[in-house]
C-alpha cells in the first residue's frame, strides 16, 4: 500500500481530495508525455498512466475503509477508544447522588409451593419448544437449504461480466472516429492546399487519441488482457493508436505550417495494420475463413509446429511447392523475429557470417537501435547483435496454417506463402 502512496507522493493521512489532485497532476504529466513523437515514450506512458490510476483507486479504497472504521469503541471500563488514533478517553464521572428508592409492601408475593408450581408449568413449556426447535432443525431446514441451494447458481470468474464486448464496441467506435478526422484533412488540403491555423482539427484529434489510449489501458489492466481475444484486440487498439498518433504529428507539424507528410504516412501504416488485424479477427469470431489454394514463395521454407519462428519445423518446402491454406492467426511470440534485409553481416562465434533475408531469430533483448538476438543454424547455435532496422518482429503478423498433399499440418508466415483460390 505505501508504494501506492508513494507514486502518487502522497503521505497516510491524506485526504481524498488531496489524492485526487495528486493523481490529476499526475496525470496531466504522463499525457504530455503521451503526446511524444517516439512510440516507446508513448507506451510507457500509457502504461505509466495504468500504473497512477490502480494507484488512485487504491488509495480512495483505503481512505474510505479508513474513515469507515474510524468509530469510536469503549472499554470494558466505558474509557471511549479512537480506532484511527488510539487515544483513550475517559468517561464522564457521575457527580450527581440519586434520590433514595422507597420501597413499599407487596400485598401480592407468592408463597414457595405456587412457585415452585410456576417453575414446572416454565419448564414443561421451554421443554416442548427446544423440541419443536430442534425437530425444525434436523428434518425439515436441510431440504429447505437443499432446495436454494438447487436455486441459486454459483457465479464463478468465468461466469463474471465480459469486458471484450465493450472493448469491441470501442474499437468501432474509434475506427469510424479516426475515419473522421482523415475525410476531414483530406478536404481541408483539397481545398486550401494546406493545414495552417486549423487547431480546432488538431484539438479533435487529440481527444479521439485520448479515447484510444484510455481503451488500451482500461484492457491492459483487465483480466482478460491475457486471454487470446485480449492480446488480439491490444495489437488492433496499438494499430488504431498509430493511426491517429499519425494524424495528430502531421496536423501539429500543419498547424505551423511544416511538412505533414511523415506523420500523415504513419498514419497510413497504422490503417493497413489495423484493417488486417481486424479482418483476422472477424474471421477468428466467426471462424469464416475459407480454406484456399496456395503456393510456397520462397526458397526452403519452414514449416512450423505452431505460428513462430520459436516453434519446432516439421518439414523445409520448396519454392512453388503447391498446399492448401486452411486457417487463419497471428503470432503471440514477442521474441519471434526475422532478418529483414538481403546480406546482413554480423559477428557469430568468433566470425563474421552473411545473413538472408527471411533468416529466423529469437529477440533475447535490446539496447538502444541493437537487438540481442539467439541465432540456431546447421552448425552450431550462438547469440548475435544486430541493427534494429534489419530485423523484423512478427508479434502480430499473419501466420496460415496449411495442409500438404500428403495430410501433413503446419504453420507458414505470410510473406512466404501465396494464396490463388478458394477450394
Amino acid at each position: 500500500m505505501q508504494d501506492y502512496y508513494d507514486l502518487l507522493g502522497l503521505n497516510e493521512n491524506c485526504t481524498k481530495d488531496e489524492a485526487k489532485n495528486a493523481f490529476m497532476s499526475k496525470k496531466k504529466e504522463v499525457q504530455g508525455k503521451m503526446l511524444s513523437r517516439n512510440p516507446e515514450e508513448r507506451a510507457l506512458a500509457v502504461k505509466e498512466l495504468g500504473e497512477l490510476t490502480s494507484a488512485y483507486k487504491a488509495v480512495v479504497a483505503n481512505i474510505i475503509d479508513a474513515n469507515a472504521t474510524n468509530v469510536p469503541s469503549t472499554d470494558a471500563e466505558g474509557t471511549v477508544i479512537s480506532r484511527r488514533t488510539g487515544i483513550t478517553t475517559p468517561p464522564k464521572k457521575i457527580t450527581e447522588s440519586k434520590p433514595p428508592v422507597e420501597v413499599k409492601p407487596d400485598n401480592n408475593v407468592l408463597t414457595l409451593q405456587e412457585n415452585k408450581n410456576m417453575m414446572i408449568i416454565f419448564g414443561m413449556i421451554l421443554g416442548v419448544l427446544v423440541l419443536g426447535i430442534a425437530v425444525y432443525f434436523v428434518l425439515i431446514q436441510p431440504n429447505k437449504l437443499k432446495n436454494i441451494t438447487a436455486l441459486t447458481p454459483i457465479v464463478t470468474p468465468a461466469q463474471q461480466k465480459s469486458i471484450i464486448p465493450k472493448i469491441e464496441a470501442a474499437k468501432d467506435k474509434h475506427n469510424g472516429s479516426i475515419a473522421s478526422i482523415a475525410t476531414l484533412i483530406n478536404d481541408t488540403v483539397n481545398k486550401k492546399g494546406n493545414l495552417k491555423g486549423e487547431t480546432e482539427l488538431l484539438n479533435s484529434a487529440m481527444r479521439v487519441e485520448q479515447e484510444v489510449l484510455d481503451t488500451l489501458t482500461e484492457l491492459r489492466n483487465s483480466s482478460e488482457a491475457n486471454t487470446r481475444k485480449g492480446r488480439m484486440l491490444i495489437r488492433i487498439l496499438q494499430a488504431e493508436q498509430k493511426r491517429i498518433s499519425g494524424l495528430v504529428d502531421g496536423l501539429r507539424a500543419g498547424v505551423n505550417g511544416l511538412d505533414y507528410q511523415a506523420g500523415f504516412k504513419i498514419g497510413s501504416e497504422g490503417y493497413y495494420e489495423y484493417d488486417r488485424l481486424n479482418s483476422e479477427y472477424m474471421h477468428f469470431e466467426t471462424g469464416d475463413f475459407k480454406p484456399q489454394m496456395a503456393y510456397v514463395k520462397g526458397d526452403d521454407v519452414f514449416l512450423r509446429s505452431a505460428p513462430s519462428t520459436n516453434s519446432s519445423v516439421i518439414k523445409t518446402l520448396k519454392r512453388n511447392s503447391g498446399l492448401d491454406a486452411i486457417a487463419v492467426q497471428t503470432c503471440d511470440d514477442e521474441r519471434a523475429g526475422m532478418i529483414n534485409t538481403d546480406n546482413v553481416v554480423v559477428g557469430f562465434n568468433g566470425q563474421n557470417i552473411r545473413l538472408a533475408k527471411g533468416q529466423p531469430l529469437t529477440i533475447t533483448g535490446e539496447n538502444g537501435g541493437t537487438y540481442q538476438c539467439q541465432l540456431n543454424l546447421e552448425n552450431g547455435s550462438g547469440t548475435i547483435y544486430v541493427d534494429k532496422v534489419n530485423v523484423k518482429k512478427l508479434y502480430g503478423e499473419t501466420w496460415y496454417k496449411v495442409r500438404l498433399s500428403g495430410g501433413t499440418e503446419g504453420w507458414v508466415y505470410k510473406d512466404f506463402i501465396q494464396l490463388k483460390r478458394e477450394l
